[in-house]
Protein backbone atom coordinates (compact mmCIF):
# COMPACT_ATOMS: atom_id res chain seq x y z
CA UNK A 1 0.00 0.00 0.00
CA UNK A 2 1.08 3.13 -0.73
CA UNK A 3 1.36 6.17 2.10
CA UNK A 4 0.43 9.50 0.99
CA UNK A 5 2.10 12.80 2.52
CA UNK A 6 0.34 14.99 4.94
CA UNK A 7 0.11 17.96 2.09
CA UNK A 8 -2.30 15.50 0.05
CA UNK A 9 -4.76 14.39 2.76
CA UNK A 10 -5.64 17.81 3.84
CA UNK A 11 -8.30 19.37 1.88
CA UNK A 12 -7.32 22.35 -0.81
CA UNK A 13 -8.51 25.89 0.75
CA UNK A 14 -9.23 27.99 -1.91
CA UNK A 15 -8.76 31.44 -2.00
CA UNK A 16 -11.35 33.37 -3.36
CA UNK A 17 -11.63 35.76 -6.09
CA UNK A 18 -12.94 38.45 -3.95
CA UNK A 19 -10.11 38.39 -1.84
CA UNK A 20 -8.02 38.43 -4.29
CA UNK A 21 -9.52 41.33 -5.93
CA UNK A 22 -10.05 43.32 -2.08
CA UNK A 23 -6.07 42.18 -1.31
CA UNK A 24 -4.75 43.88 -4.81
CA UNK A 25 -6.99 47.08 -4.94
CA UNK A 26 -5.49 47.61 -1.27
CA UNK A 27 -2.17 47.02 -1.95
CA UNK A 28 -2.14 49.61 -5.09
CA UNK A 29 -3.91 52.44 -2.44
CA UNK A 30 -1.10 51.58 0.16
CA UNK A 31 1.52 52.06 -2.70
CA UNK A 32 -0.19 55.34 -3.95
CA UNK A 33 -0.37 56.62 -0.50
CA UNK A 34 2.79 55.66 0.25
CA UNK A 35 4.91 56.63 -2.90
CA UNK A 36 2.97 60.00 -2.19
CA UNK A 37 4.11 60.66 0.89
CA UNK A 38 7.85 59.65 0.14
CA UNK A 39 8.22 61.26 -2.83
CA UNK A 40 6.21 64.90 -0.86
CA UNK A 41 9.23 64.31 1.51
CA UNK A 42 12.05 63.72 -0.79
CA UNK A 43 11.07 67.06 -2.59
CA UNK A 44 10.63 69.01 0.73
CA UNK A 45 14.42 67.44 2.06
CA UNK A 46 16.28 67.99 -1.20
CA UNK A 47 17.46 71.48 -1.21
CA UNK A 48 16.54 73.48 -4.45
CA UNK A 49 19.61 74.25 -5.41
CA UNK A 50 20.49 70.02 -6.21
CA UNK A 51 16.96 69.64 -7.11
CA UNK A 52 17.54 67.89 -10.61
CA UNK A 53 15.05 65.45 -12.53
CA UNK A 54 17.39 62.47 -12.15
CA UNK A 55 18.36 63.10 -8.35
CA UNK A 56 14.99 62.97 -7.85
CA UNK A 57 13.92 60.49 -9.75
CA UNK A 58 16.86 58.37 -7.79
CA UNK A 59 15.43 59.17 -4.83
CA UNK A 60 12.23 58.08 -5.42
CA UNK A 61 12.63 54.75 -6.85
CA UNK A 62 15.40 53.63 -4.20
CA UNK A 63 12.66 54.93 -1.42
CA UNK A 64 9.62 53.10 -3.32
CA UNK A 65 11.59 50.06 -4.01
CA UNK A 66 13.42 49.50 -0.66
CA UNK A 67 10.53 50.01 1.58
CA UNK A 68 7.61 48.43 -0.52
CA UNK A 69 9.67 44.79 -0.24
CA UNK A 70 10.01 45.22 3.53
CA UNK A 71 6.16 46.59 3.29
CA UNK A 72 5.06 43.90 1.04
CA UNK A 73 6.26 41.51 3.11
CA UNK A 74 4.39 42.53 6.15
CA UNK A 75 1.27 42.63 4.34
CA UNK A 76 1.08 39.28 3.11
CA UNK A 77 1.83 38.21 6.83
CA UNK A 78 -0.95 40.25 7.56
CA UNK A 79 -3.02 38.43 5.08
CA UNK A 80 -1.85 35.26 5.91
CA UNK A 81 -3.56 35.41 9.32
CA UNK A 82 -7.27 36.80 7.86
CA UNK A 83 -9.32 34.28 6.78
CA UNK A 84 -11.68 35.50 5.29
CA UNK A 85 -11.86 35.05 1.50
CA UNK A 86 -10.54 31.72 2.18
CA UNK A 87 -12.81 28.25 1.64
CA UNK A 88 -13.55 25.30 0.22
CA UNK A 89 -16.19 26.76 -1.84
CA UNK A 90 -17.48 30.04 -2.35
CA UNK A 91 -20.63 31.21 -1.60
CA UNK A 92 -22.36 35.00 -2.04
CA UNK A 93 -21.42 37.60 -0.43
CA UNK A 94 -23.72 38.43 2.92
CA UNK A 95 -24.90 42.13 3.47
CA UNK A 96 -22.82 42.89 5.28
CA UNK A 97 -19.58 42.18 3.45
CA UNK A 98 -21.66 44.03 0.47
CA UNK A 99 -22.15 47.04 2.79
CA UNK A 100 -18.05 46.79 4.26
CA UNK A 101 -17.05 46.61 0.40
CA UNK A 102 -19.30 49.84 -0.90
CA UNK A 103 -17.71 51.38 2.55
CA UNK A 104 -14.29 50.62 1.30
CA UNK A 105 -14.79 51.74 -2.12
CA UNK A 106 -16.12 54.71 -1.31
CA UNK A 107 -13.30 55.64 1.65
CA UNK A 108 -10.69 54.76 -1.23
CA UNK A 109 -12.51 57.15 -3.95
CA UNK A 110 -12.67 60.07 -1.72
CA UNK A 111 -9.07 59.81 -0.64
CA UNK A 112 -7.84 60.25 -4.14
CA UNK A 113 -10.06 62.60 -4.82
CA UNK A 114 -9.19 64.54 -1.25
CA UNK A 115 -5.28 64.09 -2.66
CA UNK A 116 -6.08 65.59 -5.99
CA UNK A 117 -8.64 68.58 -4.73
CA UNK A 118 -7.22 69.71 -1.25
CA UNK A 119 -3.57 68.54 -1.14
CA UNK A 120 -2.30 68.83 -4.51
CA UNK A 121 -2.76 72.86 -4.56
CA UNK A 122 -1.30 73.20 -1.16
CA UNK A 123 1.73 71.45 -2.83
CA UNK A 124 1.47 73.77 -5.87
CA UNK A 125 1.58 76.97 -3.66
CA UNK A 126 4.05 75.76 -1.32
CA UNK A 127 6.08 74.92 -4.52
CA UNK A 128 5.42 78.32 -5.95
CA UNK A 129 6.32 80.41 -2.99
CA UNK A 130 3.01 80.99 -1.23
CA UNK A 131 -0.11 81.73 -3.53
CA UNK A 132 -1.41 79.04 -6.27
CA UNK A 133 -1.19 80.06 -9.49
CA UNK A 134 -4.27 79.46 -11.64
CA UNK A 135 -3.28 77.13 -14.46
CA UNK A 136 -3.57 79.26 -18.06
CA UNK A 137 -6.06 78.24 -19.93
CA UNK A 138 -5.43 76.38 -23.27
CA UNK A 139 -7.83 77.92 -25.85
CA UNK A 140 -6.88 75.45 -28.74
CA UNK A 141 -9.17 72.27 -29.23
CA UNK A 142 -7.84 68.80 -29.69
CA UNK A 143 -6.90 70.55 -33.49
CA UNK A 144 -6.45 73.75 -33.18
CA UNK A 145 -3.08 75.44 -32.05
CA UNK A 146 -3.24 77.50 -28.62
CA UNK A 147 -2.83 81.12 -28.92
CA UNK A 148 0.09 82.00 -26.87
CA UNK A 149 -1.83 85.34 -26.06
CA UNK A 150 -4.55 83.21 -24.08
CA UNK A 151 -7.59 83.45 -26.89
CA UNK A 152 -7.21 87.58 -27.29
CA UNK A 153 -6.26 87.37 -30.97
CA UNK A 154 -9.01 86.45 -32.77
CA UNK A 155 -7.53 87.89 -36.27
CA UNK A 156 -5.55 84.07 -36.45
CA UNK A 157 -5.45 83.14 -40.28
CA UNK A 158 -4.60 79.29 -38.82
CA UNK A 159 -8.82 79.29 -37.68
CA UNK A 160 -11.65 79.55 -39.16
CA UNK A 161 -14.76 81.00 -37.75
CA UNK A 162 -17.12 78.54 -36.42
CA UNK A 163 -20.44 79.09 -37.53
CA UNK A 164 -22.91 80.91 -35.54
CA UNK A 165 -20.12 82.98 -34.09
CA UNK A 166 -19.30 86.40 -34.46
CA UNK A 167 -16.01 87.79 -34.18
Amino acid sequence: MQEQSAETDAPKIKELHRRSLVKSLLWRVIGVVWTWIGAYVILLFVPPSRQSAALIATLIVVYHHSTRMIMYYGYERLWASIGWGRGAEARPMSRREKALWSVGTAAALALIFFLLLEVHPKVKAKQSGGKAQPRPLRTGGPLLPATSDGGRSRGSSRTAPRPGRTR
